[in-house]
């Protein structure tokens, strides 16, 4: 185990997946990768593997990144994501994740939208770093509701929930994150949450 490897705590998740331990990564330890318009793994840093649980000598190019999603997480937080890097956006979001060996760990991600001299999209990079105990308090409840109406009604209802509770918040998802992390500079999961294209996208 290196000076900055992970931290496993022996807590029980909320949930009924069967993951074991929650990760705490140390603070060093940035996990940073790079996909291509499909989602694919194009690059990834060592952090990835050993964080993740996959070999050093297991090649992941061409996988999908998706291999790491937790079953906790809602799909329409990824719609969310995909929707703004789509239209050359940087997002942030608060995101759980599965290893390899059935673990888990929260973290906050940053996308960064990667363009050609013609300004064309060519490439998504991802920045990992391990999120505060307030934050995911803060957020596993959300993410929790979300799921179970997705599971129940569909991810447009959980949309709509979301969108129901930043107005009670009296918040975009923008300000409502950057009030979990106190990040003021950092451009999060978006005031688009708000916009009407997210529901046109759901009915096309």
């Amino acid at each position: 185990m290196s000076k900055h490897s992970p931290v496993i705590h022996k807590n029980t998740p909320n949930n009924h997946h069967e993951t074991k331990h929650e990760i705490k990564c140390a603070s060093q330890q940035v996990i940073v990768t790079r996909t291509d318009l499909e989602g694919n793994l194009i690059y990834y840093n060592p952090t990835f593997l050993e964080i993740n649980a996959f070999s050093n000598k297991e090649t992941l190019i061409r996988k999908p990144h998706n291999i790491v999603r937790h079953p906790d997480m809602p799909k329409s937080i990824f719609h969310i994501i995909w929707t703004i890097i789509e239209r050359g956006h940087p997002i942030q979001a608060i995101v759980k994740n599965k290893t390899q060996d059935n673990h888990y760990y929260w973290s906050v991600m940053n996308w960064k939208v990667q363009f050609d001299n013609n300004n064309n999209i060519i490439s998504y990079v991802a920045y990992a770093k391990q999120a505060p105990e307030y934050v995911i308090k803060a957020i596993e409840p959300l993410y929790g509701m979300m799921l179970q109406i997705e599971k129940e009604h569909g991810m447009e209802s959980a949309l709509e929930y979301l969108h129901s509770f930043l107005n009670e918040e009296n918040l975009t998802y923008s300000q409502y994150l950057k009030k979990l992390t106190k990040h003021r500079e950092i451009r999060c999961l978006c005031d688009f949450v708000k916009h009407k294209i997210l529901r046109q996208e759901l009915k096309d």
